[in-house]
């Protein structure tokens, strides 16, 4: 499989960001007003990411606890979805790569503005690993398989978790839990995105 490298500018990221309204908040605050989303936005257009994220995929493994996984929602009336996505990231800095770095990169991956304004994130702020543990559903084989296949068994992991709820229909909902975990020493980032329907 070729992987493909995605480089993405500041400016794209902000423009991205600000189109959608959503640009990532500061850990465990609630939905801002506008304009404290407005200065969110100013903060990103400042900051140079050092992470430039190239596709790597889900191991093996990985891929097949997925799988499972969405085998058994479907088998539940299709009660949830679940995607992964692994990335890796060159890195030469002495400085330790930051999750805000690895927030802002993911964001501005998403390809599809129209589909990501419609969901509207709220940012949960930096989670341990048991909060996305607790919530993993029937992707339960991800704990611990996404430390040992992609951490390097002594890395501290660092998690974002942003949440939104969504009506999709009259009387129909979405919940969407979205975790961008970075493994700062394998220099890796999983992007985790579990959507459970009502039916």
């Amino acid at each position: 499989m070729s992987r493909n490298t995605l480089k993405w500018s500041v400016l794209a990221s902000a423009l991205f960001l600000g189109a959608c309204n959503n640009a990532p908040s500061e850990p465990a605050r609630e939905p801002t007003p506008a304009p404290e989303s407005t200065q969110s936005v100013r903060t990103v257009e400042s900051k140079l990411s050092q992470i430039e994220l190239e596709w790597e995929g889900p191991t093996p493994l990985l891929e097949a606890d997925m799988e499972a996984g969405n085998e058994q929602c479907d088998a539940y009336y299709n009660w949830c979805d679940g995607t992964l996505d692994v990335y890796a990231f060159p890195w030469s800095s002495p400085q330790t790569p930051t999750l805000s770095d690895a927030v802002e990169s993911v964001f501005a991956m998403m390809q599809d503005p129209r589909e990501q304004s419609r969901i509207r994130w709220t940012d949960r702020g930096t989670v341990p690993f048991s909060t996305l543990s607790d919530t993993l559903f029937y992707f339960d084989a991800l704990d611990p398989h996404l430390l040992t296949e992609l951490g390097n068994g002594t890395e501290q992991v660092q998690i974002r978790y942003f949440y939104s709820s969504d009506l999709v229909a009259p009387g129909a909902h979405d919940w969407n839990h979205l975790f961008i975990v970075l493994f700062p020493e394998s220099h890796r980032v999983a992007v985790f995105n579990l959507v459970n329907h009502e039916i």
